[in-house]
């Protein structure tokens, strides 16, 4: 008796038989995956929707199991099955079939090998079709069975700078990252590729060595297309050698585009005491609102498996097989996955720190002795993964007023992030979901004095849609706003932090250094932000100041709050500069009024809106006052009623500095690297009428709204449309 005889013997009683005619579905892909289906008769058909229509991935014989992947590995059904004549099937509970898996080993290796293939072939075949721009099954079923397949451990090279080029791969599953070696002999990282992403096709259209190394950064499945194969395909799909092309030159023009970087395996170790479980879970459903995910622990795996200590085995375990093909089929399955490790190192703490594109470690504000060494070894395990991002997300007490002395966790490990989360706070706990996952909301404000209040009211738009705020940055007033922000308060509370902070600012010197002595600005950002570091913010900041010195942007994302918003205040000439390590700070609207490229290439943020408060236009002449001006004509002038002829020093040297730094944010924009920019035109609003900050708030809230609320019904994430 075969295996497929004694499935059918032991779970034909509890078993439904199912008549199909000839076109009938079985399933639709995106449905609820609870069922496994023996085709006894006849033959079906998988197919799967993309861009250019439904593409027919596949077919399966009488005598398979179908459906098995989604029940065991998580996630909706991938593809649709549809009855290529009569076909009878017989229709398995879930829980049926994983009872007989789990008392036949032999044949879930072997159910678990043919699943691999078919979810790799599905795969391809969907890329297949989208590189070639056809959805002929014949057309597409012949380039796939062409394919070869690699595997590569975590760390194998695929190919090395130099070698000959005689393959191109697509990445099925899993990350690699392309190094090249410079002219001094240091190798650079260029690019990580994952899923879905074409490797090593430059090399044959050229005909020249390998230009770069290639190296798996986890367990990758890749399929290979041999030379020959490949200058087939190019040659004969106009539209294949078009898309290969545009992936090319998109590759080269990396640096003003987004990266992909986003976190497909996603691992989460909580050291801070907590519902563990419960934190993941709600971190899961909040990363599913943007694709498929999948959230495995140790304990979860075990029952899926249905196998005691299956997720902790040793290499040398028999399960070894079947637990690492499941987790092939959950990565390929679903946009992410989300491993929960252990409370402590065990085998499959470890095996899930090796899977990760992003390890976030969740901890207590203050952790004692033995919750630090236990984060120390969960960072040297990934010590030479240098793709693996690094994420401190510090959980507080609920009634925590602000977070103090972030900065000495951080001088414990290497940290590219850090979040801060209040216990029992949904929103925080979404926050941190979405940042971890790449998913996170990036909100950023341009400088334009008093105008930047309109930033409270484009804040109040998005707020009303429902669009999140999980990180923050600005440049000059817009920096103040965004600053306010980060500190937590909301609606009311925040508008009258920004009335404060903008009375009586303006406090005239002789003008050797400066027009403004810039001490009640600089007691008023002393006093809102006392000693806190950027660091021990609710909210993820950054703002941006122009170092004079070295002649750069300097980005500040830690150290001295008041500090950092002081100098992306320095306008040159009006405030004086700040001293910084010896340098003179100034500020970042001179080099960068509107800093969205450093939100661009943050692997945290997925969502980028941007508020453009500057005035197109400048100061005018108000008549022709010539080349040359009295000082006590224009003193006259400016305290007489009526309007002056003559332009105010002040906003002649603002607009100077703004207007080069406009022309090139204009330019550096045309990438379309900004998914929602609020440019606000706000005629009778002086930059410098710092006491109106109501006014221009409620007027930034009006001419915002309807570009707001029309962008965040295409978002589909929102639950808004």
């Amino acid at each position: 008796m075969t295996l497929e005889d004694e499935l059918i013997e032991s779970l034909a009683p509890r078993a439904r038989s199912v008549s199909l005619a000839d076109g009938e579905v079985l399933v639709e892909q995106g449905d609820a995956a609870d069922k496994v289906y023996f085709i006894q008769s006849g033959r079906m058909s998988a197919s799967k929707s993309t861009g250019r229509g439904d593409v027919v991935v596949g077919t399966v014989e009488a005598g398979h199991v179908i459906g098995e992947v989604t029940v065991v590995a998580g996630g909706l059904r991938t593809a649709t099955l549809t009855a290529s004549g009569p076909v009878e099937v017989l229709e398995i509970e879930r829980v049926d079939f994983e009872d007989w898996l789990n008392s036949h080993p032999e044949m879930a290796d072997r159910v678990s090998d043919e699943a691999r293939e078919r979810v790799d072939r599905t795969n391809v075949a969907t890329m297949i079709a989208e590189l070639m721009g056809s959805t002929d099954h014949a057309i597409v079923q012949q380039v796939v069975d062409r394919v070869d397949w690699r595997r590569l451990e975590a760390g194998e090279v695929l190919f090395e700078q130099g070698d000959v080029a005689d393959a191109a791969y697509f990445v099925v599953g899993g990350r690699v990252t392309v190094h090249v070696v410079d002219d001094e002999g240091e190798e650079r990282l260029v690019a990580e590729l994952g899923r879905g992403e074409v490797v090593g096709e430059l090399g044959l259209l050229d005909r020249a060595p390998r230009s770069a190394t290639v190296r798996a950064v986890r367990d990758t499945t890749l399929a290979s297309f041999s030379a020959a194969t490949f200058e087939e395909l190019v040659a004969t799909s106009p539209a294949m050698m078009l898309n290969v092309t545009r992936r090319i030159l998109l590759r080269l023009r990396s640096p003003s585009q987004r990266r992909f970087d986003r976190a497909s395996s996603l691992t989460v170790a909580v050291t801070a005491r907590c519902d563990a479980g419960a934190l993941v879970a709600e971190m899961a459903a909040e990363i599913a609102r943007f694709g498929s995910t999948k959230h495995l622990s140790s304990d979860r795996v075990d029952r899926v498996l249905n196998r005691t200590a299956i997720s902790q085995a040793s290499t040398d375990n028999v399960g070894v097989p079947r637990l690492a093909e499941f987790m092939h089929e959950a990565d390929v399955g679903n946009d992410h996955v989300l491993l929960q490790t252990d409370a402590e190192m065990t085998a499959w703490t470890r095996r899930s720190l090796r899977q990760a594109d992003r390890v976030v470690v969740v901890c207590s504000p203050n952790p004692d002795a033995a919750e630090c060494a236990l984060i120390s070894e969960i960072f040297a395990t990934i010590a030479d993964a240098g793709h693996v991002a690094r994420m401190l997300a510090v959980l507080h007490p609920a009634s925590t007023e602000r977070p103090r002395r972030t900065a000495d966790l951080l001088a414990r490990w290497r940290i590219d992030d850090v979040v801060h989360v209040r216990s029992g706070s949904a929103e925080d706990v979404a926050r941190l979901a979405r940042l971890a996952s790449g998913h996170g909301y990036g909100l950023v404000l341009s400088g334009g004095g008093a105008r930047g209040f309109a930033h409270l009211g484009v804040l109040r738009a998005l707020t009303e849609q429902g669009v999140p705020v999980d990180k923050v940055a600005g440049c000059s007033m817009g920096t103040v706003i965004a600053a306010g922000i980060a500190l937590g308060p909301r609606g009311e509370e925040l508008l009258a932090l920004a009335e404060g902070q903008s009375h009586r600012l303006l406090d005239y010197t002789i003008p050797v250094v400066s027009l403004l002595k810039g001490g009640r600005i600089t007691r008023n950002i002393e006093q809102t932000f006392d000693d806190r570091d950027i660091e021990d913010l609710w909210l993820p900041f950054y703002c941006v100041s122009t170092n004079l010195t070295k002649s750069r942007l300097e980005v500040h994302r830690r150290g001295n709050m008041a500090l950092a918003v002081r100098a992306s205040l320095a306008i040159p000439g009006v405030l004086p500069p700040v001293p910084y390590d010896g340098d003179l700070l100034v500020d970042g609207g001179v080099l960068n009024n509107l800093p969205f490229e450093v939100m661009r290439d943050d692997s945290t943020v997925g969502t980028i809106v941007a508020v453009d408060v500057a005035p197109d236009l400048g100061p005018r002449a108000h008549s022709d006052f010539g080349m040359s001006v009295s000082g006590v004509r224009a003193l006259w002038a400016s305290i007489t009623p009526g309007r002056s002829e003559f332009p105010s020093a002040t906003s002649v040297l603002l607009r100077s500095m703004m207007t080069g730094s406009v022309r090139n944010q204009r330019e550096s924009m045309q990438a379309g690297s900004i998914d929602l920019l609020v440019t606000l035109h706000l005629p009778g609003i002086g930059m410098l009428e710092f006491e109106r900050t109501r006014e221009v708030a409620e007027a930034g809230y009006e001419a915002s709204k309807a570009t707001v609320t029309e962008w965040a019904a295409t978002r589909t994430e929102l639950g808004v449309a």
